[in-house]
């Protein structure tokens, strides 16, 4: 189904800004998948949660959502935190945290959507996705001007040695990353409708 794919990119493209977004998004991107696995969760048989999806959403999950995320959090620490956080001992310890939301949350959303899938509720599903997403989109607005910037802490808060995300390595970082995690996005979703067509 066209929608699904379409959601399960915009929800991807969501995921190379600040680290609070990170277990939004990825809520939203396991409900997303749910939906697209829908006729597999629906063919499992009694409690049993299609092995094989989830196995995918995990798969996703761990190849692909928490690598993307751990980058920019290892990489370009304070624009990922908007540049509200200073002191590498702080870093690691909420970059450990991130890391587990981010680990956790795709596999969460799925799990949450699953029983409203396999229903076939199209409606409760998108519920599911809407508060996530739009708590997203706010802070996003909120944070694009810090976001739109690459400096360390101290340039950004001192107002020297800044420059435009667009054109700097950072933005073509968040360019590229948000292209690979959003094909990878689609083909998890494919992957997904074919299993319950096969089953």
């Amino acid at each position: 189904m066209r929608p699904l794919s379409s959601t399960a990119a915009f929800c991807a493209l969501f995921w190379p800004v600040p680290a609070p977004l990170v277990p939004l998004v990825g809520f939203a991107l396991g409900v997303a998948f749910a939906w697209a696995a829908r006729d597999d969760i629906a063919g499992g048989a009694g409690g049993r949660l299609a092995a094989p999806s989830l196995a995918v959403v995990l798969l996703f999950a761990l190849l692909v959502f928490v690598p993307a995320c751990g980058y920019f959090l290892i990489f370009e620490p304070a624009w990922a935190y908007l540049y509200a956080v200073e002191g590498a001992r702080r870093f690691s310890a909420l970059n450990l945290m991130t890391l587990s939301l981010a680990l956790a949350s795709v596999p969460g959303g799925f799990l949450a959507a699953a029983p409203h899938a396999r229903a076939q509720r199209a409606l409760e599903v998108a519920r599911l996705a809407i508060a996530p997403t739009a708590l997203g989109l706010v802070l996003l607005l909120t944070g694009l001007p810090r976001l739109s910037v690459k400096a360390t802490y101290a340039q950004f808060h001192g107002d020297f040695g800044t420059e435009p995300l667009a054109g700097s390595s950072l933005g073509w970082a968040v360019l590229w990353a948000a292209l690979v995690t959003s094909a990878a996005a689609l083909y998890a979703a494919a992957v997904l409708r074919r299993l319950g067509r096969r089953g």
